[in-house]
C-alpha cells in the first residue's frame, strides 16, 4: 500500500510538472530573424541603370555685372531640360543635362543660353524621392545679348562661359520606369568680359536663371 501511494503521488506530481514545461516553451524567444522589422522598399529598382528626365517649368533671369545697376535685369521664359545618364547606385544619378532657355528683354532680340553640364543627383534617403543636385559645364550665350548699360552689343555675339547648377526637388512614382518630377534650381552663367559696338567693356558679366518646373522620368 505504501508503495501505491507513492506511485499515486509522483503521477499527481507530474502533471503540474508537464504544464508548466509547456509554458516555459512559449515564453522562448522567437529566432532574430523573426523578430527583425521588414526592409523598406527602395525607391529606385536594381534592374534599371539608364535614367531620362525630359521637362520644362517656368523660368526667371537677371543679368548682373561689375557696373551694372544692383538690382539688375530680370526677365522671364519657359525652358527645355533634358537629362541623360544612369543610376549609378540607389541614391545617385549621374548624366548630362541640355537646358534650354530663350529670354527677351523690351523689344530687344531673344537671348538664348543653352547649359551643357555634367550632373549628380543625390537621394539622402533610398526609400524617397527627395534629391539634392550640382552640375558643372558651359554655357552657350548669343543671338541678341541684351546691354542693361545702353550700348548694344557688337553682332553677331555668342560667347562661352564657364557654368554651375544646383537645386532640389522631388520625384512622385507613377509606375515601376515612370516618375514625374518637381524641382527648384538655379543655372548660373560666368560671361566675363564683353564689348559694345562702340568699344566699351562690360566686366564681370553674370546671369543668374532660376527655375521652377517639372519634368517626367523615365528609369
Amino acid at each position: 500500500m505504501i508503495s501505491g501511494i507513492v506511485l499515486s503521488e509522483r503521477g499527481a506530481m507530474a502533471g503540474p510538472i508537464v504544464l508548466f514545461g509547456l509554458l516555459m516553451l512559449t515564453l522562448v524567444p522567437l529566432p532574430a530573424f523573426a523578430q527583425q522589422p521588414p526592409e523598406r522598399k527602395r525607391f529606385i529598382s536594381d534592374t534599371s541603370k539608364l535614367w531620362v528626365a525630359v521637362g520644362s517649368g517656368f523660368a526667371a533671369a537677371r543679368a548682373g555685372c561689375a557696373d551694372c545697376d544692383r538690382e539688375g535685369v530680370m526677365t522671364k521664359s519657359y525652358p527645355v531640360m533634358v537629362d541623360i545618364g544612369v543610376t549609378a547606385t540607389p541614391r545617385l544619378d549621374a548624366g548630362v543635362e541640355l537646358y534650354w532657355v530663350r529670354l527677351k528683354v523690351n523689344n530687344e532680340e531673344p537671348i538664348q543660353t543653352t547649359f551643357i553640364l555634367g550632373v549628380a543627383q543625390f537621394r539622402p534617403w533610398v526609400d524617397r524621392g527627395f534629391f539634392l543636385r550640382a552640375g558643372m559645364g558651359i554655357g552657350i550665350v548669343g543671338n541678341g545679348l541684351y546691354n542693361p548699360a545702353g550700348p548694344p552689343l557688337k553682332p553677331p555675339y555668342t560667347t562661352n562661359a564657364l557654368a554651375i547648377n544646383f537645386g532640389i526637388g522631388w520625384e512622385i512614382k507613377v509606375s515601376r520606369r515612370l516618375s514625374l518630377q518637381v524641382h527648384g534650381m538655379q543655372h548660373v552663367a560666368a560671361l566675363g568680359e564683353l564689348t559694345t559696338e562702340a568699344g566699351e567693356s562690360i566686366r564681370n558679366v553674370v546671369g543668374n536663371y532660376w527655375t521652377a518646373g517639372f519634368a517626367i522620368v523615365f528609369r
